[in-house]
C-alpha cells in the first residue's frame, strides 16, 4: 500500500472517498478540488483512504511550536480496519520529522480508537448556558467595536498575546479564522478596548432567535474586558433570553464568573486529542522549577525519534535534555501516557499516574512530577478547514 499526498488530478477520488466514509452528496462541480494538503492511501493506485492536514503553531510554555492538525479521516467502506489509516498515521509521524511538528491534534470520533495511533484526550471542554436575568450584576457596557476586516492584524496581536496565557492555544495568522461579513453571514465579531484604547479581548457569537446567544470565541486578558464584553452581551437581552459560551473548561475567565450564580447548565461538549511527535523539543522547551532535579523517561512510542531513555537535567528553570538507546529510567510511558502528563497540563502526582493506562514509575519519580505541574491548557481551534 502507497501513501503520498495527493495531486490536483486526484482531488475528486478523494472527496468521493470522504462521501462514502461520512455520508453527503458528492458534486462533481463544486467538490473536485481540495485548497489543503491531503495524505492518502493507495491500494494499487486506487485511492482508498486519506487525512487532511493543516499547519499551525501553538504555544507551548510560551514558545509556539510548529504543530498539525489531522482532519477529514476517512477510508472506503469496505476498506475498514484494514490498515490504510494506520500507514497514513505511521506515515504523518515521518514526514513530523521533516516539518519539525512537535506535536498533532485531531477531534476524535473515539478515544481508544485513536490511542492506538499515540493519541490521548487534551481536554473535556464544556458550554456554559445561563439566563441572561442572572447576569444583572453584570454592567452594561458598550466599550466595542465591531470586526469587518481592516483590524485583522490588531486582532490577530491581540490572540497571541491570550495564546500565551494558556497551553496549546494556535495563532491565528490566516483572516479567514474571523468573520469579516458579519451582516452578510450573521456572524459577529466585537473587539473590547480598555480606557486607553488599547484591544484587551474579543467575542465571536451568532443569535439564534428567540432563545439563545451562541458564543463560540470568547478570549481576554483582564476582568475588566470580561465584564464588558458579557455587560454588551446583555444588550441582546431583549431578543434571546439565554447566553450560550462554548469552549470553555474548569478555570476558564467565564466559567469563573459564573460559578456562583443559580441556572447555569454545564453541557459536555468533548474534547480535542494530541500525540507527541518530538519528545525532545518538547522537553527541551518545558519550563522548569527553579529548584534542581533530574529524570529519566522510557518512551515506549513507536515512532522512532521519541524511542529510547531520554535523561533531563533541571536548575533554574532550564534543562538539558538527553537521549540514549537504554538504560535505567524513573518512569516508563507509552505514547499516550506521555499525552496525559507532558502535554495536557493535568498536574498528575504519583500517586495519580499510576491508574493511567501506560504508566510504569520505577522508583522516585518525584523530580519528573515536579517538572510538569498543573497548567492551563486549551486548545480550540477548530476553524482549520475554513
Amino acid at each position: 500500500m502507497e501513501v503520498r499526498y495527493i495531486t490536483s488530478a486526484e482531488a475528486a477520488d478523494y472527496q468521493k472517498v470522504s462521501a462514502a466514509s461520512f455520508i453527503w452528496k458528492f458534486n462533481a462541480e463544486e467538490d473536485s478540488y481540495v485548497d489543503f494538503p491531503v495524505l492518502a492511501a493507495f491500494d494499487n493506485g486506487k485511492l482508498v483512504a486519506g487525512v487532511e492536514l493543516f499547519d499551525f503553531r501553538s504555544n507551548y510554555c510560551g514558545k509556539f511550536l510548529e504543530a498539525i492538525v489531522i482532519s477529514g479521516v476517512c477510508s472506503l467502506p469496505e476498506y475498514r480496519r484494514t490498515g490504510c489509516v494506520r500507514k497514513i498515521f505511521e506515515e504523518v509521524g515521518k514526514i513530523a520529522v521533516e516539518n519539525d511538528w512537535t506535536f498533532g491534534f485531531l477531534h476524535p470520533f473515539s478515544i481508544s480508537c485513536y490511542e492506538k495511533f499515540g493519541f490521548a484526550n487534551l481536554n473535556r471542554m464544556f458550554s456554559i448556558k445561563v439566563p441572561f436575568e442572572q447576569l444583572k450584576n453584570i454592567p452594561r457596557s458598550t466599550d466595542v467595536e465591531l470586526y469587518n476586516g481592516e483590524q485583522f492584524a490588531e486582532l490577530s496581536e491581540l490572540h497571541a498575546k491570550c495564546a500565551l496565557k494558556e497551553n496549546l492555544m494556535t495563532l491565528r495568522e490566516d483572516k479567514k479564522h474571523f468573520c469579516d461579513t458579519p451582516f452578510e453571514e450573521a456572524d459577529y465579531t466585537y473587539i473590547h478596548r480598555d480606557k486607553n484604547g488599547t484591544a484587551d479581548g474579543y467575542v465571536r457569537f451568532k443569535v439564534n432567535r428567540p432563545n439563545d446567544l451562541v458564543v463560540d470565541d470568547l478570549y481576554v486578558l483582564t476582568p475588566d474586558a470580561l465584564n464588558g464584553i458579557v455587560g454588551f452581551l446583555r444588550g441582546y437581552d431583549g431578543i434571546v433570553k439565554t447566553l450560550i459560551v462554548n469552549t470553555q473548561y474548569p478555570g476558564s475567565p467565564f466559567a469563573c464568573l459564573t460559578d456562583r450564580l443559580d441556572g447555569v447548565v454545564y453541557e459536555t461538549k468533548g474534547g480535542v486529542a494530541g500525540r507527541i511527535y518530538n519528545m525532545q523539543k518538547l522537553l527541551e522547551s518545558n519550563i522548569y522549577p527553579e529548584k534542581s532535579g533530574r529524570f529519566r523517561i522510557k518512551s515506549l512510542d513507536e515512532f522512532e525519534q521519541n524511542q529510547g531513555i531520554f535523561e533531563v537535567e533541571y536548575k533554574d528553570g532550564k534543562a538539558t535534555v538527553s537521549r540514549k538507546a537504554d538504560g535505567d529510567y524513573d518512569i516508563a510511558l507509552t505514547a499516550p501516557a506521555a499525552v496525559r502528563l507532558l502535554l495536557a497540563g493535568e498536574g498528575h502526582t504519583a500517586e495519580s499516574a499510576v491508574y493511567i493506562d501506560g504508566v510504569e514509575i520505577n522508583g522516585n519519580a518525584d523530580d519528573f512530577f515536579r517538572a510538569f505541574p498543573f497548567r492551563q491548557t486549551r486548545f480550540t481551534d477548530s476553524k482549520w478547514s475554513e
